[in-house]
């Protein structure tokens, strides 16, 4: 079995790692003025399913757990909070929608945020849950939900020492709880430092084999967008920030000088040095300027084509601050606070670690596994995607290699050329065009095409 460890921090709730103002991958949820404010109190406490999990009430667990009182929606869905460690009153926040359908026997999909500390609820309404949330913090419908067809399960994470046996418990119960869903075809979705949460839950049940399909976990394959799965290949920023005419040689010079001594650390082990070297080149989570921000005056890598964030990143902190959508998502009085940079303090010393190994297995052991990546990142840049895969050691690397790229449309007749394939059996890596790091939230209608292609293994 292969030893990876992925440290992080517990939080005794975890809904708090949602909006951050300074994590590994900075800005991507930034806080807001409501971000640790409730908006009125109210009486009802966090619903913690468990105990009914245990004691066999799973209708009674149910029950409770479904979402009521949000006004405007016709939407059915579930929250609540699943104890993944006893001894440290540890539990995960999590909220499911079905598909829209109402079909139970349809695929399930996962998804996890980055950051790391990242909740999944900025998935949920920024990128391709059923709901987004306007200014003055109204939710309305989004049209291309990846609910549409198959039922999506939202989870905040991490919490323990063992992400992956966190998210394992928690699935477990999940699957308990919502037994209609038991062996149906399952997918770990997730972006960013995803690229190693992803890996790292798909290899645990990889490992449990018999005992995660008789809790009915049928994992079936791994969708990654714009992934930090292995830092060692994906930070050569100097030569692509140069292509594309952000800094000059002199410039590029610097950042070449700096990847080389990251690697250097990266290959003795000293991976703290080597996530210090990241965060004065890139990221200025501790360093406070970055040189990136000094060479390029830019303070968001998310899309090459913005030079902030969009104001719409946050509005729904508002939405899940106020105590009507509190109430009805079963969380009580509980603050959806910035606590995100104590999860990367604690992550310092695997923030440059690779997964490859988890992913080389995964697909020797015929998962499919796709990479995508929006052709207008920055910070996990799609050439440093495909230089990771690259270097992948597996049964079809050569093939890989070797594939051909094509023409990816929506529709055959589309004019408009929605991105490009590269296929070698079971792994697939996809770029989308004129889509930056949040994929789903640049070309929702694409992301939507792509996700349903690859679950359903229609071909591109």
């Amino acid at each position: 079995m292969i030893k990876i460890k992925i440290n992080s921090i517990i939080f005794i709730i975890t809904l708090i790692i949602g909006l951050s103002n300074g994590f590994f991958l900075k800005n991507l949820y930034p806080p807001t003025e409501t971000a640790n404010r409730l908006i009125g109190t109210i009486d009802s406490k966090p619903l913690f399913l468990t105990p009914y999990i245990e004691s066999g009430q799973l209708d009674k667990g149910r029950r409770l757990s479904e979402v009521v009182g949000l006004s405007g929606l016709d939407l059915k869905s579930y929250s609540g909070f699943l104890t993944v460690n006893k001894t440290y009153d540890s539990n995960m926040f999590f909220w499911f929608f079905p598909a829209l359908t109402e079909k139970t026997d349809v695929p399930v999909l996962l998804w996890l945020q980055g950051g790391p500390g990242g909740s999944s609820l900025f998935g949920l309404f920024v990128e391709n849950g059923p709901i987004k949330v306007s200014a003055n913090g109204t939710p309305y419908m989004r049209d291309s939900t990846w609910n549409r067809e198959f039922a999506v399960l939202y989870i905040d994470n991490p919490v323990g020492t063992d992400v992956a046996e966190n998210l394992y418990e928690a699935l477990r119960q999940f699957f308990t709880l919502y037994y209609e869903y038991k062996g149906n075809p399952f997918f770990l979705t997730g972006e960013s430092y995803a690229g190693k949460y992803v890996p790292a839950i798909g290899y645990k049940i990889h490992c449990m084999g018999k005992e995660a399909e008789k809790s009915g976990i049928n994992l079936q394959g791994l969708a990654i967008g714009d992934g930090f799965s292995d830092p060692k290949h994906m930070v050569d920023y100097g030569d692509y920030l140069y292509q594309v005419g952000l800094i000059d040689e002199i410039q590029r010079a610097h950042f070449k000088e700096e990847q080389r001594l990251a690697i250097k650390y990266i290959d003795d082990g000293q991976m703290m040095k080597a996530a210090q070297i990241f965060d004065r080149l890139l990221d200025g989570d501790f360093d406070k300027k970055s040189y990136f921000y000094n060479a390029t005056g830019l303070n968001f890598y998310y899309n090459i084509l913005y030079d902030r964030q969009p104001d719409d990143f946050g509005y729904y902190s508002k939405f899940l601050a106020s105590a009507k959508t509190r109430e009805s998502i079963h969380v009580g009085n509980l603050h959806f606070g910035d606590d995100s940079i104590r999860v990367e303090e604690h992550l310092l010393n695997d923030m440059m670690a690779s997964v490859s190994p988890w992913i080389e297995k995964l697909l020797d052991g015929n998962y499919r596994l796709m990479f995508y990546s929006g052709q207008l990142d920055i910070i996990v840049a799609a050439p440093l995607t495909e230089n990771f895969l690259r270097h992948l050691k597996w049964k079809r690397s050569n093939e890989y290699r070797m594939a051909k790229r094509l023409i990816y449309r929506v529709s055959p007749n589309d004019p408009s050329v929605a991105g490009y394939v590269r296929q070698a059996g079971n792994l697939y890596q996809v770029i989308i065009r004129n889509a930056g790091h949040i994929l789903p939230y640049d070309q929702p209608k694409v992301a939507l095409d792509m996700i349903t292609r690859f679950v359903k293994n229609e071909s591109f």
